[in-house]
């Protein structure tokens, strides 16, 4: 009988694409999508810059598909948070805490990256456009919820969703570098909510 054993060093494409995939994530994470480099992943991995390009034509594609991973990642997060809470007010202030906190401060490092780069970059800037739409269904879904139980009071939801969003990334950007202390980066951000959704979240969300 013959059995078939697949050589250790020759991975199935899929399997090795993912593996050139999380490579690039991890560089990211840890300096920038600026450091992601067909040849820094090759040479993480010890494996020749072709067989990289094999699955990524140019650095700008790759950069492109790690930022889309990573941001994926962060936000199927930030939903997992929200998606835990009892109510919409409970929603926003799980949304403010992971979304301002010191876990996803990485992810603040990611978008910055993203929006310097992709002015550049074309493949990495088409990303963007739907992930940021992502964010704001996500909060505009929590504040819509939040107006018809009468948490909140707000005219146009679109609207506010995309304030808050802003204000994410603000403040998200300043504690990047480090231009202001957390505890007055979710002072900022509780207060500036409470106005914004002019409801009981003046009560309820500690500034």
């Amino acid at each position: 009988m013959t059995i078939n054993v697949r050589d250790a060093k020759r991975k199935l494409p899929a399997e090795r694409r993912g593996e050139l995939l999380a490579k690039a994530v991890e560089i990211s994470q840890a300096d920038g999508l600026s450091a992601v480099t067909l040849r820094r992943v090759a040479t993480d991995l010890g494996v020749t810059p072709g067989l990289v390009s094999h699955y990524f034509s140019s650095a700008e594609q790759l950069i492109a598909a790690a930022f889309r991973t990573a941001a994926t990642a962060d936000l199927d997060t930030a939903r997992a948070h929200v998606g835990a809470a009892r109510t919409p007010t409970e929603g926003i202030d799980a949304l403010l805490d992971y979304a301002l906190g010191d876990v996803s401060e990485e992810a603040s490092a990611l978008w910055l990256d993203a929006w310097s780069l992709g002015r550049r970059n074309p493949t990495l800037a088409a990303e963007v456009p739907a992930l940021t739409d992502a964010w704001l269904a996500l909060i505009g879904d929590l504040i819509l919820a939040g107006r018809e139980s009468g948490d909140f009071h707000v005219p146009d939801v679109d609207a506010a969703a995309r304030r808050v969003l802003i204000l994410i990334d603000g403040l998200g950007a300043q504690k990047v570098i480090r231009a202001a202390v957390d505890d007055e980066i979710k002072h900022i951000a509780r207060s500036y909510v409470a106005s914004e959704l002019t409801s009981t979240l003046n009560g309820r969300l500690p500034a």
